[in-house]
């Protein structure tokens, strides 16, 4: 077993006494882990090869300790593996995504300090908790395998506009950081960066429709390193933005969510957007339908010459899936992936350069791959 796994291991078997000596109402221990096989018929991607693979994993354990009515700290683990995906070689056995200390005041404004969770979007608290996702992993082209957390602060107040509408609004300040894998015309880049001088926030409008909502996420941010380096070569700041929206019922749901940002600084050039859209319907209790439609785009420059710019589909990707849930804690799931663009586990021909006048550049045939993932999640 891995030294870090072991330690893991050993501190879980040291905290396991405190649950028989410690009030029920001090100490609370939560765990979710998704375990999967993920297959692909050709290309390799998001860690699925055509091998198949059982190395494919998501396991979260929490401790929270309530020191008062008002103050509680919480502590996160969590343990990834994602089959042969380039992510791995940046991603640690164990990573403490959260460790934070919570104050709430009587007016209802909650204060957060250490390192929290992001408030970005629909599902990135709850998004490695496999018994409340749908799919395997929801929204990746929004989400991808980062932006958990943000190290600093995060408020939150909540207010109630009358007739039925509400508004949730967080903000936050801090760093955080970035992992992300891009495909290059020498091989698959992976990005392990990371972003300071933060501020956002996220506002969530609560309609008198149970279960119908919308918000927007805001996020300007600076590239490290900065302050280091000459006045030119500084990188500039950066704004994120997010659209969300949501309705979900008791026998059927649609979300969609969509982000977007731009970076201008010679020689880098990112004008970036991706979205994806989900729906499905819950036949019975303990039986889920749904399908997810996701995609990204990027706008490739080339740099000191007179081609126009192109915008590169990084990849498109449909998914079907089927989840049976016997009970509130466990849920069997199977789903179906077509993905077809340019962003894989290995290189692909993408950008065809002009051979002469015009001079215009052209996409490559798109690549194209199906892949299966079945996967069995639990929470406790």
């Amino acid at each position: 077993m891995h030294n870090t796994l072991k330690r893991a291991a050993a501190l879980a078997l040291t905290l396991t006494p405190m649950v028989v000596q410690a009030q029920d109402d001090k100490l609370s221990i939560h765990g979710a882990a998704s375990l999967a096989y993920a297959k692909s018929d050709m290309l390799p991607i998001n860690g699925a090869t055509k091998d198949g693979t059982s190395d494919y994993r998501i396991i979260a354990l929490q401790f929270g300790y309530k020191i008062s009515d008002k103050d509680r700290v919480v502590t996160q683990l969590l343990h990834r593996k994602i089959g042969s995906s380039p992510l791995n070689a940046i991603t640690p056995a164990i990573d403490p995504v959260w460790a934070f200390y919570e104050h709430r005041f009587d007016n209802g404004f909650v204060t957060k300090v250490g390192r929290n969770p992001l408030p970005r979007g629909i599902f990135n608290e709850v998004r490695y908790i496999g018994t409340l996702l749908p799919l395997f992993r929801v929204g990746n082209a929004v989400y991808g395998e980062t932006l958990e957390y943000v190290d600093g602060v995060v408020v939150r107040k909540p207010f109630d506009l009358g007739s039925g509408w509400k508004l949730d609004v967080s903000g936050f300040a801090g760093g955080y950081d970035i992992k992300a894998q891009i495909p290059t015309s020498s091989g698959i880049s992976v990005i392990n960066s990371r972003n300071e001088n933060t501020i956002g926030s996220q506002v969530w409008l609560n309609t008198p429709i149970e279960g119908v909502r919308a918000g927007v996420f805001y996020n300007n941010y600076q590239g490290t390193p900065s302050a280091s380096l000459p006045a030119a070569q500084r990188q500039k700041r950066t704004t994120t933005l997010m659209y969300s929206a949501e309705a979900a019922f008791t026998k059927a749901f649609a979300r969609a969510e969509l982000t977007t940002f731009k970076q201008e600084q010679a020689p880098n050039f990112v004008d970036f957007m991706s979205y994806y859209v989900q729906a499905g319907v819950n036949p019975t209790e303990k039986i889920t339908l749904v399908a997810e439609y996701n995609d990204g785009r990027n706008i490739v420059r080339f740099s000191g010459t007179q081609i126009p710019d192109l915008s590169l589909p990084l990849n498109e990707d449909l998914a079907l899936g089927v989840a049976y849930k016997p009970s509130t804690q466990v849920s069997f799931k199977l789903e179906g992936h077509k993905s077809e663009g340019y962003s894989f586990d290995r290189p692909v021909p993408s950008v065809i350069p002009p051979t002469g006048l015009p001079l215009v550049a052209k996409l490559a045939p798109a690549s194209k791959t199906y892949y299966l993932l079945a996967s069995v999640a639990f929470s406790f």
